[in-house]
């Protein structure tokens, strides 16, 4: 089947500041909760050079130029900007002036996230996005980089993927402090950052109204594993927390009662009801959800939810061997593989049905707004060979997945572009480097890039605007009681327990 993108959709790559950059400790920069974080003596890497984009930029946007890339998306270091005291850090001014400078004499249009997951170490010390101060501290940091940056910058992203962040903090402990099993705090953090987004927003319209400003949702739709009321439940408890409550709030610009109750059947609240919205930041969300321009959509994975009696259990697949994640929390359920669906070395499932899945509840569920597929990639176990990466199964794990955009646009979704994550190989949160993305190959013994086949892939169809895929790529799945999960209860029992 021959599918052809629309005329004026946007195709580029994606990176991120503190995955790429390294230099740690040059410019001025301060340090991030992330740089102790990784010092762990149980952690088995570092952020010190990364890919090295802080000394080789200027080769990753040649070479963005030379592939046909006509729009990078990018992540500015909080830490680089701004000092503890909130003050500007002209080191860093300097090395993103220059960044975006050469992107737009590349005929490269910037598109920049302002934050994602770097929070500065001394606002992380205080109690990140709990306290009040880090909401401060980050909207002069915003106005900063609108002040600075805007007149050459028109594409923003207040942040990217909070609920991840939200999660990972507070309740599988992967990101610092490393708190496990505390819903009540990972929605607490959610919701400051969803008013701390509404004010960026309206900061940001205030200034520049013809510029275009948005947030980024890893949006994984959750299925209930089996065609029952007790798999129902399950997975409308896990989707209420791992989507709705954000969508909600930064499309709806209020919390529906449907999520509501979802959340009040999960949680004894301990803080006074703290999802419940202040007068004013409920004033915020409305007016910012009016304003918003796009909704970004990370999407590399779906989820199948089944009911769980249990305690908490996780296990995080960190090392690429398939088969031994856990994810099981008490009281809302227990994610389960299907054995009918591909899944990666890090058992993420590959179901680009899924995406369309996802597109279509937005387009159906909420005020319209144009989206942008901010983040799509495969990440693989890949070894140099004769200068380059064969990554045929990366190429067509893009067709999939644009091809379900594709249909999704035809079907009335008005998806605008569509970023493949990610430009180089690049450190994983959790997962270090041995989880590949890159088009580009980064050789981790001198930071020498070399473009992949997929690089090659991209060039071809950046110019040709059409790709050949297979029909029914995206099969549409149903639940099937008598299909085999890869994990029963007892296998469940494995990893952290709360």
């Amino acid at each position: 089947m021959i599918r052809t993108l629309p005329r004026d959709f946007v195709l580029g790559a994606t990176s991120a500041a503190y995955q790429v950059e390294g230099g740690l400790h040059e410019g001025g920069r301060i340090p991030a909760a992330w740089d102790s974080w990784l010092q762990r003596p149980s952690n088995l890497f570092d952020a010190e050079i990364a890919s090295d984009s802080y000394h080789r930029w200027r080769e990753d946007i040649e070479n963005c130029r030379q592939y046909g890339i006509k729009s990078l998306q990018i992540s500015f270091a909080w830490t680089r900007l701004q000092d503890e005291e909130g003050q500007a850090n002209p080191e860093g001014l300097k090395f993103y002036d220059a960044v975006i400078d050469a992107c737009l004499e590349a005929d490269i249009e910037p598109y920049v996230a302002l934050y994602q997951f770097d929070l500065p170490a001394d606002l992380a010390d205080r109690g990140g996005w709990l306290d009040p101060l880090t909401t401060e501290r980050y909207l002069a940091y915003a106005k900063l980089c609108f002040t600075h940056f805007g007149d050459r910058v028109h594409h923003w992203l207040t942040f990217k993927d909070p609920v991840t962040e939200s999660f990972h903090t507070h309740i599988t402990g992967l990101f610092p402090p490393g708190n496990y099993f505390a819903p009540e705090d990972a929605l607490h953090q959610l919701y400051r950052m969803t008013v701390a987004h509404s004010r960026a927003v309206m900061l940001y319209k205030g200034m520049y109204p013809g510029g275009k400003i948005g947030i980024a949702h890893r949006a994984e739709p959750v299925y209930p594993l089996q065609d029952t009321e007790a798999d129902r439940r399950a997975a409308w408890l896990d989707d209420a927390f791992s989507n709705h409550f954000l969508l909600d709030l930064v499309l709806d610009g209020r919390s529906r009662e449907d999520t509501q109750q979802a959340i009040n059947t999960v949680l004894v609240p301990q803080r006074n009801g703290y999802f419940m919205q202040d007068p004013q930041e409920a004033s915020f969300l409305q007016v910012a959800a009016s304003s918003l321009d796009f909704l970004g959509v990370n999407y590399y994975a779906s989820h199948f939810t089944t009911a769980w009696q249990g305690g908490n259990v996780i296990h995080h697949n960190g090392a690429g061997e398939k088969g031994t994640t856990t994810y099981a929390l008490a009281g809302i359920g227990r994610r389960v593989a299907r054995s009918e669906i591909p899944t990666t070395d890090w058992d993420w499932s590959i179901f680009p049905q899924g995406l369309y899945d996802m597109l279509m509840r937005i387009h159906r569920e909420y005020p319209a707004k144009p989206i942008l597929i901010t983040e799509n990639g495969l990440g693989m176990h890949e070894e140099l060979e004769k200068g380059t990466v064969e990554d045929d199964d990366r190429i067509d794990y893009l067709r999939q997945h644009i091809s379900a955009v594709l249909d999704a646009i035809e079907d009335g979704v008005d998806v605008r572009g569509f970023f493949i994550w990610s430009l180089v190989d690049c450190m994983s949160w959790t997962n270090g480097y041995e989880k590949r993305y890159g088009l580009f190959y980064v050789d981790r013994a001198d930071g020498r890039r070399y473009a992949k086949k997929s690089a090659h892939w991209l060039r071809d169809f950046s110019k040709r605007r059409i790709m050949l895929t297979l029909s029914g790529l995206g099969t549409a799945f149903h639940a099937d009681p008598d299909a085999d999960a890869t994990m029963d209860s007892e296998g469940a029992q494995q990893g952290i327990q709360g």
